[in-house]
């Protein structure tokens, strides 16, 4: 019987959270977030949040600094509250008894593969840049590494993960094979982990079994929306799901310590997801040529019918 697989690190339907930094997303975090990031099932997570006590009031600090930091230690009018968050588990008792079950046996699954060289076939779902942004101090930057293809299912050697995945490739191999959504193929690649998402790396020996008739990117047309493109704070299901919409790697390091998370980047320019005018122009097209369409049959049929040798 074929094995079928879901990412399970990357489930959000089994936890909640109620810290701050996941109300933008409802509240809901991943499995690999609270079991593998942050380890933080049952028992929660511990921080500490820097005060002052007189920036607090509206006061000014006498060495002349506007927000608290570590220089400020030792310093009378510093102190520290402790904050502690504990996530829920929003499945039942049964529920969740099946659900480490299923964990278990993905993760199994996992050591055998992750690091090795699989054997993949599926169809792109989308194919975008691969995005990437730098932060040191005050330096930001964004880099580009080449295009990520992104798969809703597929075949991991005989294993079918009926979940997304994604392979990045470089653009001197997105030049030579024109990858386009809608494309049929197989490839050997290297599996690795990127914050739960399994992502296929190196691919190499590609043989497409189907070729879309989609348009494909360009070295040039990814860099123009790298550059004319907005970093958004906020991550809305139908951004995600916009082919307008990616993920940005964002790396953030300081003297203590590297922060690494993800921002949404919209490659249209789209300020705020709110009033984005590219689903509306896709419906406005989309209406236009049906219209045309009709129209050229309509034309059509009265041609045959002016005609008396018909």
């Amino acid at each position: 019987m074929q094995k079928i697989l879901i990412n399970q690190h990357k489930r959000q339907d089994v936890f909640q959270c109620a810290h701050k930094a996941h109300f933008k997303f409802d509240k809901n975090v991943s499995v690999y977030h609270v079991m593998r990031e942050k380890n933080c099932f049952p028992q929660g997570c511990i921080y500490f949040v820097w005060r002052c006590k007189l920036l607090n009031k509206g006061r000014s600090c006498p060495k002349g600094y506007e927000h608290v930091g570590r220089k400020c230690f030792g310093c009378k009018y510093y102190y520290e509250d402790k904050i502690c968050h504990q996530p829920e588990a929003i499945l039942s008792d049964q529920e969740f008894e099946e659900f480490k079950k299923s964990l278990e046996e993905y993760e199994e699954w996992l050591e055998t593969v992750v690091g090795r060289d699989v054997e993949f076939s599926g169809v792109i779902n989308s194919v975008k840049p691969h995005l990437k942004k730098m932060i040191s101090g005050s330096r930001q930057n964004i880099f580009f590494k080449g295009f990520l293809l992104s798969f809703k299912q597929g075949f991991i050697n005989r294993v079918f993960l009926d979940d997304y995945l994604y392979a990045s490739v470089s653009t001197k191999s997105h030049e030579r094979y024109k990858f386009a959504k809608g494309d049929k193929l197989d490839f050997l690649a290297r599996l690795k982990i990127d914050h739960g998402r399994i992502v296929l790396d190196k691919i190499r020996r590609v043989e497409f079994a189907e070729k879309s008739a989609s348009s494909s990117w360009n070295f040039s047309q990814a860099i123009v929306a790298k550059n004319v493109g907005t970093e958004l704070d906020c991550q809305p299901e139908k951004c995600l799901r916009c082919e307008k919409g990616c993920l940005l790697d964002v790396v953030a390091r300081t003297e203590a310590k590297e922060k690494i998370f993800r921002h949404l980047f919209c490659l249209a320019g789209t300020e705020d997801p709110e009033v984005c005018y590219y689903d509306l122009k896709k419906k406005i097209d989309k209406d236009k040529l049906k219209e045309d369409i009709s129209q050229d049959q309509v034309e059509s049929e009265v041609n045959v019918d002016s005609n008396p040798e018909q």
